[in-house]
């Protein structure tokens, strides 16, 4: 397959409007327009009857408190991964999501396959349309040293529906769409709210 998008291209900045955080007037962090960027994917392999759309970013902190003689983050700290978004059960007679179309009140849009949690939630029980389900972009931490880098996948399945639970996270996805991936694509950009990479 493969996956393109008006708004960004492999491995460039995504502009801000598509994250959850953007940089104030004075270089702190207030909140961005959170829009779903355009995702466009073709050359579907044959079989597929359903897609994940997720967005997984691998470089988060795993400790907020360590700080380099700059007072941020080293850029090599061990990593872990936060869940920006994962849709299930998308048809695969979609094969684009407009940007704008699964933003803030408009997650819970029929057509597009089931909203599932992302890592906003914090673990905790989230109304569905709310802040920790659908689509909640890039907010890495001001004082961060590294790049973030965000993947948006396509997976193309075998499987119309998955047997994932009413209220379901990336790791029950990973588990249930086992031995039913026909394909995965990427688009990765990336993103940062340290003005000293920014300005770099």
């Amino acid at each position: 397959m493969k996956l393109f998008s008006d708004n960004f291209s492999q491995g460039c900045l995504i502009p801000a409007v598509y994250a959850w955080g953007r940089m104030g007037a004075n270089g702190e962090t207030v909140r961005s327009e959170n829009r779903t960027p355009d995702l466009r994917w073709s050359e579907v392999p044959e079989g597929t009857r359903s897609f994940v759309v997720a967005c997984l970013d691998d470089d988060v902190p795993t400790d907020r408190s360590e700080r380099d003689a700059r007072g941020e983050i080293p850029a090599c700290q061990v990593r872990c991964r936060f869940v920006h978004w994962v849709q299930a059960d998308v048809p695969a007679t979609v094969t684009a999501i407009p940007e704008d179309a699964l933003t803030e009140t408009k997650k819970l849009t029929p057509g597009y396959g089931r909203v599932g949690i992302n890592d906003y939630s914090r673990g905790e029980a989230v109304d569905p349309g709310a802040t920790g389900t659908g689509y909640d972009g890039p907010c890495p931490p001001f004082f961060d040293a590294r790049w973030h880098y965000y993947r948006y996948m396509v997976i193309a399945l075998d499987k119309e529906s998955l047997d994932l639970p009413e209220t379901f996270c990336w790791s029950d996805v990973e588990r249930a769409m086992k031995g039913h991936v026909l394909d995965t694509v990427e688009l990765v950009g990336r993103y940062s709210l340290n003005p000293r990479l920014v300005a770099s």
